[in-house]
């Protein structure tokens, strides 16, 4: 099984009512300041947080500790200018458990703790000769590129249960059920992209092997376009290696 978490910012359009008509500026930094908070906490946790809407921020949870979740949001909660709240979602693929999602109680924690929990399975595309397409073809070419390619992404990765996301730059990064990685891969596979692969219990790991598996398609395996690192504590289910 799957577990995620989601934090959304509660009575979110009265406190942006209550700043009056020059807002904008206000409202957009105290929104990247809870999510720079959220992803600096969850990765000390070994969870990885990707934002939803702007009220809203999903977690990878997975094998890390729900209670740290739990702390994470009310450590932030005390920062934000609304409130935080915290759900919780676990099912057999990224997207079920998103649909999934209940507010925290004593009863779902301890069934929470009782259900088996799969590695995270981390697919990381980047982009071949970035810079160079910046150059020669300018942003607008790239930009259009990318979000070609995040669509794209996003299709193949919901197909198969899966979230992906834009990571900026170019880099996409998709999180897949264990028992679909195989067949994400032989869809994503592409000539314009590499793909790392990292398959480990805590997400924060699985992004760690993703990123070296890249480095090592750069480095020491030019012919390689597809690489996958896994950690020796994974279960070894996904994918036959």
């Amino acid at each position: 099984m799957i577990r995620v978490g989601i934090v959304r910012l509660e009575d979110y359009e009265s406190w942006i009512k209550s700043l009056g008509y020059d807002r904008e500026w206000i409202v957009q930094a105290a929104q990247a300041d809870i999510y720079r908070n959220l992803v600096i906490e969850s990765a000390e946790a070994g969870m990885f947080s990707l934002p939803l809407t702007y009220d809203s921020y999903l977690v990878i949870i997975n094998a890390a500790e729900v209670e740290n979740f739990k702390e994470i949001v009310s450590k932030l909660s005390c920062k934000a200018p609304v409130a935080l709240t915290a759900y919780i979602g676990l099912g057999p693929s990224y997207l079920e458990a998103v649909k999934r999602l209940r507010t925290l109680s004593k009863t779902y924690e301890d069934a929470l703790e009782e259900e088996e929990l799969e590695d995270t399975a981390v697919v990381h595309l980047d982009l071949d000769g970035y810079n160079e397409l910046m150059n020669s073809k300018g942003l607008h070419y790239v930009e259009e590129l990318m979000n070609s390619a995040l669509h794209r992404a996003r299709k193949i990765s919901s197909k198969h249960g899966g979230l992906a996301y834009y990571a900026g730059g170019d880099n996409i990064i998709c999180f897949v059920p264990c028992k679909c990685l195989e067949g994400l891969l032989n869809e994503v596979r592409s000539r314009d992209f590499k793909v790392g692969v990292g398959i480990a219990p805590r997400p924060r790991d699985a992004l760690a092997l993703a990123a070296q598996a890249l480095d090592a398609i750069r480095l020491e395996r030019q012919n390689e376009r597809v690489l996958v690192i896994r950690d020796p504590r994974s279960t070894k289910r996904a994918l036959k290696s």
